[in-house]
C-alpha cells in the first residue's frame, strides 16, 4: 500500500512541470513569438499558437492585456509548474506588442492567421 501512495505521488510531482502537449516545462527559459490571441478553455487565459514554429503558448500577461483576435509579437520566460489555463507551455510575457501585418480572423476551428 506505501508503494502505491508513493508512487501516485512521485507521478503527482512529476506532472506538475509538464504542458499539455506533455513535455517538460523548463522554467526560465527565454521565448518569443508571434500569432493570433485567442481564448483559452478556462475563462481569462490567453493562448497563442506560434506562426513560425506552431508552438502553443498560454500567455501569463500582467497589465494590460492584448483583446482576443489581435496579432501580436511577445517576449518573456516559461514559467514551470501547473496553473488553471492547462493548454500550452506557460510564458510569463514580459513585453508584447500588436502585429498589424498579422491578420487574425475568425474560422471555423477558432482565430487563425490568414
Amino acid at each position: 500500500m506505501k508503494a502505491v501512495i508513493g508512487a501516485l505521488a512521485a507521478l503527482a510531482l512529476g506532472g506538475a512541470a509538464m504542458t499539455a502537449s506533455g513535455a517538460a516545462a523548463p522554467d526560465g527559459k527565454q521565448v518569443s513569438g508571434q500569432g493570433c490571441v485567442k481564448p483559452g478553455v478556462e475563462t481569462s487565459c490567453l493562448i497563442l499558437q506560434d506562426t513560425t514554429s506552431g508552438k502553443l503558448y498560454n500567455l501569463l500577461i500582467k497589465g494590460p492585456k492584448p483583446a482576443v483576435g489581435t496579432g501580436i509579437d511577445f517576449t518573456g520566460v516559461t514559467a514551470g509548474g501547473g496553473n488553471t489555463c492547462m493548454q500550452g507551455l506557460a510564458v510569463q510575457v514580459s513585453k508584447w506588442t500588436p502585429n498589424a501585418g498579422l491578420k487574425c480572423s475568425k474560422g471555423r476551428s477558432g482565430l487563425s492567421v490568414q
